[in-house]
């Protein structure tokens, strides 16, 4: 599906799985794929849909901190989006606010033990704060009423988020 189509349909609180380029996502998908995760580890990084004054955002993680970010930028990088309905029955206009109210810095230790947990089995130490764009993801879903599957890791990867959730319930491919 198109942006222009797709962003009509896509609700506050929809996942936002965004397969991307470059080094980083390069290396996430390798270690997804190695680490078991198959078709799933296309999958580099991840948001949650929120509209905002008419516009289509990204709630994410941008490798410092929390963000917004226009959707619209993930696409026009040539990234596609595969999008999955929020499993929460009610998205709440205060999630954003409770999400969203204090800068919450980005864990790139967290990236290393989730790569080193799923390419040697090495479970980590609880998460001492910091965030990646999967924790901050599924930590949003929880605060607005979703249960995960118990098998999901405290600091999963994308694409087990992604296996977590199911299937998409569409993909972006182009502007």
């Amino acid at each position: 599906m198109r942006y222009q189509t797709a962003r009509s349909v896509i609700n506050h609180g929809d996942v936002l799985a965004i397969r991307g380029h470059g080094v980083l996502p390069f290396i996430t998908r390798a270690v997804q794929r190695l680490g078991g995760l198959g078709d799933a580890s296309a999958v580099t990084h991840m948001g949650v849909a929120w509209w905002y004054a008419g516009r289509l955002f990204c709630v994410e993680m941008d490798g410092r901190h929390n963000v917004l970010r226009p959707l619209s930028q993930h696409v026009a990088l040539g990234c596609q989006v595969d999008v999955y309905r929020c499993p929460a029955p009610h998205v709440l206009e205060d999630s954003f606010d409770q999400m969203t109210e204090a800068p919450i810095a980005y864990s790139v230790m967290d990236l290393v033990r989730i790569g080193l947990r799923l390419l040697f089995g090495i479970r980590p130490p609880a998460d001492r704060g910091g965030l990646v764009c999967s924790t901050f993801t599924v930590r949003w879903l929880q605060a607005v009423g979703w249960a995960p599957p118990n098998t999901l890791p405290a600091m999963p990867a994308p694409a087990e988020v992604c296996l977590a959730l199911g299937q998409p319930a569409f993909s972006i491919k182009g502007a």
